[in-house]
């Protein structure tokens, strides 16, 4: 019995010692701003073998993989993957809202107290303070010190995937160059100051960008008229990132040390693209048919400097993009463009002639209603029922599916179905006072003229891929439904490493058993 008990022991040890042996020397974390699920199929065939499909073939593919709350935006997306959480909880609920306590307008990573690195503007005043709870490369880093590098055109799409405790994160500031925050660092390394003397952005924003038969567009133009940010709205905008990613991994050692390291890294072209041109494009079809090839380029990368088997790398989107309204009247799927100016001009005078004169209505944005507590406590009124009035009044507006009220998602608990989503999506002190939903198909009047965008908790906004790549995950795909927030704790499960702190997701069994 003894015997039996030291073998036991033995092997559990042996067991621990393998797992510990075993955590990966390079964590990847890649998402495509704006891709929906069906954009995989879509391009399939115009795919070469050595990206997307790369990954597919050789990785784990978890197809129906869903954002569970709205709005589905950049900010929150970007959050929710990498804490394993909602914006209920981490507090991204948006790009950008309204301060209720303040009475002002805050940007999801704006933070006047840091200064800009590598830029005279003030486009390096950012930093991850809004975002309420830790990511997994923060738990990663309070057990080992490997470091944690994001990197995006976006300043958010780098910020919150680096977390609170990143080394760094770089974007793209006004004129082309690489910045950072002193959040992070107080003057950029000598080889990315390097780069950007170089002005990669002229190299590629030169000659044409053409599709035979399809559209031609003159990139010296386009440079001359809207800067070097322009490159941004084109597809090498992704590429520039990917040669920064490479270098990032050549001149960090990135997976040579004995701890496990991070490199997070944002393609934001695609969604410039698509709002722009729509999800219909050929500019947007030949957008990732390139990237694409930036992908393979990676990844060759990553195997020639670190090894498939010291990588575990993943792939997924922080939201989708609805079809333009006026494509799909066109082939009779009901659709609209959403005026709330008209609406809550109507709602303010219903108000005033039930109420009295007043300003009411602080805010609308983000389809949240913020009313005028203050004013609403002087008039004497009960504002759970004031909130129910405005719901009622919102609800009877074309375009509007459902309007949910701040006292009915404190008094409910939804599981399953669209109401949850907008719950997950609710953070009591920075959220409104009445939630709209718009019907399938609807988006704001802003884009009558052209382009499209996202935001909503329909399937063409929250059904994003995931795919899961290194050498010790097992081949596959999954058709479970999954969520967003599942990606940090299978992360942190492979790492051996605590949850972030606010995780609500669940480890995916296929990768980490």
């Amino acid at each position: 019995m003894k015997k039996l008990i030291i073998i036991t022991l033995l092997n559990c040890f042996i067991v621990t010692l393998s797992f510990s042996q075993e955590k990966p020397k390079l964590i990847v974390g890649i998402v495509v701003d704006q891709m929906r699920y069906d954009y995989i199929y879509r391009f399939w065939d115009d795919f070469g073998k050595d990206g997307f499909k790369r990954l597919v073939n050789e990785g784990h593919f978890f197809r129906n993989t869903n954002f569970g709350y709205t709005p589905t935006f950049t900010g929150p997306g970007h959050a929710s993957i990498y804490t394993g959480t909602t914006p209920s909880v981490h507090g991204i609920i948006s790009n950008d809202w309204y301060d209720k306590i303040n009475d002002t307008i805050l940007y999801c990573t704006g933070d006047d107290a840091m200064y800009s690195v590598g830029t005279d503007s003030a486009d390096g005043k950012m930093s991850p303070h809004l975002m309420l709870t830790t990511t997994f490369s923060d738990e990663l880093k309070l057990f080992n010190n490997g470091k944690v590098i994001g990197i995006s055109l976006k300043d958010r799409s780098a910020i919150f995937p680096a977390g609170h405790s990143g080394d760094v994160a770089y974007w793209m500031d006004g004129s082309g160059k690489w910045i950072s925050s002193s959040y992070y660092i107080n003057e950029l390394p000598m080889w990315l100051q390097e780069e950007n003397t170089k002005d990669n952005v002229s190299k590629y924003m030169r000659g044409i960008w053409k599709v035979k038969n399809e559209f031609t567009h003159n990139l010296d133009t386009l440079l001359k008229i809207n800067g070097r940010a322009s490159i941004k709205n084109t597809p090498f905008g992704n590429t520039i990132l990917n040669d920064l990613a490479i270098r990032i991994l050549k001149e960090e050692k990135l997976g040579k040390n004995k701890t496990t390291d991070c490199l997070f890294i944002s393609y934001s072209s695609t969604d410039y693209i698509g709002h722009q041109y729509g999800p219909h494009a050929p500019e947007l079809a030949d957008t990732y048919i390139r990237l694409d090839k930036d992908i393979a380029q990676l990844l060759k990368s990553i195997d020639s400097k670190v090894g498939f088997k010291n990588v575990v790398l993943f792939l997924t989107a922080d939201h989708g993009v609805v079809s333009e309204p006026k494509e799909l009247l066109e082939r009779n799927i009901p659709a609209g463009y959403f005026e709330s100016t008209v609406m809550i001009n109507g709602l303010k005078l219903h108000l005033s002639q039930n109420f009295g004169e007043g300003e009411w209505v602080k805010n609308y944005s983000n389809n949240q209603l913020f009313l005028n507590h203050n004013l609403i406590v002087k008039k004497g009124l009960e504002l759970g029922n004031l909130q129910q009035i405005c719901a009622d009044f919102l609800l009877n507006t074309e375009g509007v599916k459902n309007t949910f009220t701040a006292k009915q998602i404190h008094q409910n608990e939804y599981q399953n179905s669209f109401n949850s989503l907008i719950q997950n999506g609710y953070n009591q002190k920075r959220s409104g006072d009445v939630m709209v939903a718009l019907q399938t198909g609807w988006i704001s009047k802003y884009w009558e003229n052209g382009g499209t965008t996202h935001g909503s908790s329909y399937s063409y906004d929250t059904h994003v891929p995931l795919i899961f790549w290194g050498g010790n995950i097992q081949q596959g795909q999954t058709d479970r439904k999954i969520h967003i927030k599942d990606i940090a704790p299978t992360i942190s499960t492979i790492l051996g490493t605590a949850y972030p702190n606010g995780c609500t997701g669940n480890p995916l069994v296929e990768i980490t058993e």
